[in-house]
């Protein structure tokens, strides 16, 4: 069973002007539907560098952790995870999560949702050492 700390070395966008920062943060706490991914490999995608710089029409949040193509094992479940356990192996992409409730929801469309979020970009993302990740959205690895 991994130990979770209570701080954790970021990422971090503070501003689309200023370089990225290494920072010390809080280890965030999953949510009821979330799992928390100890990040054992991170890859840096271009998209991350158009983020960072604010090159898209729609806005990031900041403060910003990127990321969206993190892998790692699950460390915490939250309340409501049921299909998932400490230990298991998983992917954390772009989709964070979906409502699931749209007309593109329902379609299987979840990738156009309107009301999405996206990891590393509207949601914190990988490029931390622990992540929080919607359950229903992670990529379930295989080999566990």
């Amino acid at each position: 069973m991994c130990q979770i700390p209570k701080t954790q070395k970021a990422a971090v966008i503070e501003s689309h002007t200023k370089p990225i920062e290494i920072k010390t943060i809080s280890v965030p706490t999953p949510g009821p539907d979330d799992v928390l991914v100890k990040i054992e490999y991170t890859g840096v995608c271009h998209s991350d560098l158009h983020i960072a710089k604010n090159d898209w029409p729609m806005a990031s949040k900041l403060p910003l952790v990127g990321g969206h193509e993190g892998a790692g094992r699950v460390v915490a479940l939250g309340s409501n995870v049921k299909d998932f356990k400490i230990g298991d192996a998983v992917g954390v992409v772009c989709l964070h999560s979906a409502c699931m409730n749209c007309e593109y929801c329902i379609q299987g469309r979840e990738n156009v949702c309107p009301n999405q979020n996206l990891s590393g970009y509207s949601v914190d993302g990988t490029f931390q050492e622990y992540c929080v990740a919607r359950a229903s959205h992670v990529a379930r690895s295989q080999r566990n």
